[in-house]
């Protein structure tokens, strides 16, 4: 039996419920008879939530949907300070690893999501306990020039520690390249399309298009609102957009001054089920950001049958093929009106079981664990071969 620690760097909390929310997807997939998971997670609540909270602060320990999980909780009083941040990850980090070890034993392989910071915590402990550590990188802070000169130092640290290393996309994995000499595996996230259901039938009309994201900037939903105005404006055309986020009421806003609330209509925040449901009901699934690590949702739809419109903005490219769907440049809303038009008059020409189909050998839960189980073993058999 092959005992995994889990360390992701966000994982869902509860004024967070989707916070991380594929690190534990991927956990609950992968713990069964051969591999034993458990999740050591130092939540760290921002001042911004305080009086919010209703939990307890402190160590906590559950089974949360079969996995054995260490919380840590507490607040982070210097988030703006370097140094700061990591130190407080890792030294909860630390007692949540030491209350799980004398509960458990010693884990055979640490795998922590995100450099920062869970990599760079569960670095620290596998120099210091001597257990093989497997990195995966999601985030999207090294293609968006946000990394400060200290956080690309404690990447490089995190890294020159890994065992091995993985990205979910092809763009992030040549970003992190530039911190390290190791071979960097390429594997993507991971859906469960036994949950996604191609239609019985065709969705009802008139033609709809979905898409379903946090609303911040870096979702280009303010390009895909231009892109649908320039093409459909005035037409039976809707566009549905599903999800929360800082920039929700710009966007209602956006939607209002072109005259388009007939059409465009904001969803709110959506739970698995309800993206089910959305995407059941929509003929075209857009994703118009202007940067993605991996884009999971793509794949969701794809589950789903749906064809695909994406921008050219890191991850997308290696899930969009020819069979599935339309790639487009970034920021550029006549490209992306123009694929949404010619869409919606060749959408015939998309065969859903063959989008889901491509779906499942490519991103299937199983597909995705064979890969990683292949990496535990590695890393298991050569730290072996290092203590013989």
């Amino acid at each position: 039996m092959t005992r995994v620690l889990v360390v992701p760097s966000g994982y869902p909390e509860e004024l967070i419920p989707y916070r991380g929310i594929f690190y534990k997807r991927q956990a609950e997939s992968l713990h069964g008879d051969d591999l034993e998971i458990t999740v050591a997670y130092p939540e760290i609540w921002s001042i911004k939530t305080f009086g919010k909270q209703k939990d307890n602060s402190g160590l906590t320990v559950n089974k949360e949907n079969g996995i054995v999980t260490y919380r840590m909780k507490g607040y982070n009083y210097f988030a703006n300070l370097p140094y700061t941040t990591e130190g407080i990850f890792y030294n909860r980090l630390k007692k949540l690893y030491n209350k799980l070890v004398s509960e458990q034993g010693k884990p055979t392989v640490i795998h922590a999501h995100s450099c920062l910071w869970a990599g760079y915590a569960a670095a620290k402990i596998s120099k210091e306990e001597n257990i093989p550590l497997v990195i995966t990188e999601h985030s999207s802070v090294f293609g968006r020039g946000l990394l400060k000169p200290y956080q690309k130092r404690l990447v490089k640290d995190a890294l020159d520690q890994a065992n091995e290393i993985i990205a979910v996309g092809p763009r992030l994995r040549n970003e992190l390249a530039e911190y390290t000499t190791k071979p960097i595996h390429l594997i993507p996230n991971a859906v469960d399309p036994s949950f996604f259901q191609v239609p019985d039938k065709v969705p009802n009309e008139p033609f709809r298009f979905i898409s379903v994201a946090n609303l911040n900037r870096n979702k280009g939903m303010d390009v895909l609102i231009d892109a649908f105005e320039k093409k459909f404006k005035g037409t039976a055309a809707e566009l549905k957009i599903g999800g929360d986020g800082p920039v929700r009421g710009e966007l209602e806003a956006l939607v209002k001054e072109k005259g388009l609330s007939n059409q465009i209509e904001f969803l709110g925040a959506l739970d698995k089920e309800q993206v089910k449901s959305a995407l059941e009901e929509a003929h075209v699934f857009v994703l118009a950001s202007r940067y993605e690590t991996f884009g999971v949702v793509l794949v969701e739809a794809m589950a789903a049958g749906k064809p695909l419109i994406a921008t050219k903005c890191g991850g997308p490219e290696a899930i969009v093929s020819d069979k599935t769907g339309v790639l487009v440049p970034v920021d550029d809303s006549n490209a992306l009106g123009t694929a949404m038009s010619n869409m919606e008059k060749q959408y015939e020409e998309y065969h859903p079981d063959t989008i889901r189909l491509e779906c499942k050998e490519r991103f299937s839960e199983t597909a995705v664990n064979q890969h990683l189980q292949q990496i535990y073993q590695n890393v298991t058999k050569n730290t072996e071969k290092i203590v013989k």
